[in-house]
């Protein structure tokens, strides 16, 4: 992980964190081309007045711009938002950690940057107590309609990134909640036929 501080940021103001909000460096940069190193000048700008977290290289490199205690610049204009989590007349800022990655929206991610960014958000959510699921784990287009492809134009890669940063022992326990879910319905199938088959004889 490199430390590379952006000047943009601010007090969370009390705020606790919540969510992780993901980004393409197509959707931040525009026309610019959007490598890593162009999305860490972007970011050191202050004139730009934009900023993230992290970002994450198509090699897994790992670049840290601010601090998880304090607000990036990264979510903060709302636009026709469809998270179901938003607070309203909140800055979403306030309760988010976001994540760039170099790239384009309609480009493949490496699996390099997939690995990194699977770990990123592992992390993130068991130290903040987050839930590793597609409600806590969003896309920047979820806040910001006009954005609708960032990160991506094909959104799997969030349910993709989120199943794959679930922890084994939250795997199993989902893995054991379907397993008592077939299990009853086997029962009530059997229950039901069982119900059938004493009519029949009565």
């Amino acid at each position: 992980m490199n430390w590379k501080p952006s000047p943009n940021f601010n007090s969370r103001e009390g705020h606790k964190v919540e969510a992780v909000v993901l980004h393409i460096g197509e959707g931040t940069l525009g026309k610019q081309e959007p490598t890593l190193g162009a999305i860490n000048s972007h970011f050191k700008n202050e004139s730009s007045q934009v900023s993230a977290h992290y970002g994450i290289g198509y090699n897994g490199e790992i670049d840290q711009y601010v601090k998880e205690e304090n607000s990036a610049w990264h979510a903060g204009i709302v636009d026709r938002p469809t998270w179901k989590l938003l607070k309203p007349k909140k800055n979403p800022n306030h309760y988010t950690i976001g994540i760039e990655h170099e790239g384009y929206f309609r480009d493949e991610w490496p699996e390099t940057q997939k690995k990194a960014s699977v770990d990123l958000i592992r992390d993130i959510c068991l130290r903040w107590k987050i839930p590793i699921d597609r409600e806590h784990i969003i896309g920047h287009y979820e806040i910001k309609a006009s954005k609708p492809n960032c990160p991506a134009k094909d959104k799997r890669i969030i349910d993709e990134l989120v199943e794959r940063a679930k922890p084994v022992e939250l795997k199993i326990e989902e893995l054991k909640k379907v397993q008592i879910n077939l299990l009853r319905r086997i029962l009530s199938v059997l229950q039901e036929k069982l119900s059938l088959l004493l009519n029949r004889k009565t």
